[in-house]
């Protein structure tokens, strides 16, 4: 009897349906996405939102940010893909405008890129930074003047960030207007000259820029201090960080004062006043100590002037900062020429030529002049 009624309760038990295991829905992999990016998991949030694709495929949201981090993770094709599927979806989501203008950048597709800046900028999603991009990529074209116009609007949508003054500058001087680009920046540095002011008279030291890691990761500028993950419905869209613990100001605008001193430095070469331009390179290397370009600039300045030690010291230590141009091999081979250095000088020329094979000519020009110098200076 007792056998009998254990035999019912276990066929009782088999019987009785299984419990229930709730399957996780195309939202639940959403939240699980940005917790793992949260956590610095990468390849763990992508899972993630490719299993809440599979099981939403008409988001749009998901797949602009699985493209962002595809980015990341250095897949452009992939996040390419995942951006033109997003936009065949919601052709009014302007932000995937704005990021596929970036990967179309990185693959060389300036018309591309542009086409979508305007997208996005057609449908009312505008800032000082997608203006910023599309004139920079304006520049590119040689639109000159449309670069102009887009930098003008993003100072006037953001009037404190100073790479927009720059890069208007920039593009005046590409497009002729000298006057116009000592004018923006004049007004940059005169600003930064009185911080600096303001700094030392609160007892403060003078800024310098940081040496910038290449392998480390990029942000985007002085306004961009976001740390933490960023949500929009259970999408993350967002994530920056700083690259070794360095300010934003440590990024972008000091190096960006530098290249002003540079560049006026240069428009005052040009216009003739030569201790102007020395005192603007000098600056400009205080700035950004790292700055390989400036060194060159001020050796050359130095040369021209007659001071060949001091130009061969400029000279070396733009090439120990990595600068990977042919010109600055040439100058420091016609410095070492004059200095009567004639094998250190082959070396450098020959290493210009390979660096760039355009420079052969220039080369033997370059060498024949100085060796003519060098000549006249022997008694």
């Amino acid at each position: 009897m007792k056998n009998l009624y254990y035999i019912g309760i276990l066929l009782l038990v088999l019987s009785s349906p299984a419990p229930i295991v709730a399957q996780k829905t195309a939202d639940d992999y959403l939240r699980l996405s940005q917790q793992r990016l949260e956590s610095r998991d990468v390849k763990g949030a992508i899972e993630a939102l490719s299993k809440a694709i599979e099981l939403k495929p008409d988001n749009a949201k998901a797949y602009a940010q699985r493209s962002r981090l595809q980015m990341i993770t250095g897949q452009p094709d992939l996040a390419l893909a995942d951006l033109d599927k997003a936009l065949l979806i919601d052709p009014e989501l302007a932000q995937a405008y704005v990021d596929r203008s970036h990967v179309r950048m990185l693959k060389n597709d300036m018309p591309g890129a542009l086409a979508d800046l305007d997208s996005a900028i057609g449908r009312g999603h505008k800032s000082d930074e997608i203006y910023s991009s599309r004139a920079r990529l304006r520049m590119m074209t040689r639109d000159f003047s449309g670069a102009i116009e887009d930098f003008t609007i993003a100072m006037t949508m953001n009037p404190n960030r100073p790479g927009h003054h720059l890069g208007r500058a920039s593009a005046r001087r590409l497009s002729g207007d000298e006057a116009g680009a000592f004018a923006d920046y004049n007004a940059v540095l005169e600003q930064f000259e009185q911080e600096e002011a303001d700094r030392l008279k609160a007892g403060k030291p003078p800024r310098t820029a940081a040496p910038f890691d290449l392998q480390s990761p990029m942000i985007k500028g002085p306004e961009s201090r976001q740390k933490n993950a960023t949500s929009m419905s259970g999408v993350v869209v967002s994530m920056r960080t700083d690259a070794n613990g360095m300010t934003p100001e440590q990024m972008e605008y000091l190096p960006n004062i530098a290249g002003a001193y540079t560049n006026r430095g240069l428009i005052y070469q040009k216009r003739g006043d030569a201790t102007a331009a020395l005192a603007d390179f000098n600056k400009s290397i205080v700035v950004d100590p790292s700055n390989s370009w400036a060194r060159y600039v001020r050796g050359k300045a130095l040369l021209d002037s007659g001071d060949a030690t001091a130009a061969l010291a400029d000279f070396n230590e733009s090439v120990k900062l990595g600068a990977p141009v042919a010109v600055i091999y040439l100058e420091r081979g016609a410095t070492l020429t004059l200095l009567g250095r004639d094998s250190e000088a082959e070396a450098d020329y020959a290493q210009a030529v390979k660096m760039d094979p355009r420079m052969q000519g220039p080369v033997e020009r370059r060498r024949a002049e100085a060796k003519q110098q060098a000549e006249k200076k022997t008694p």
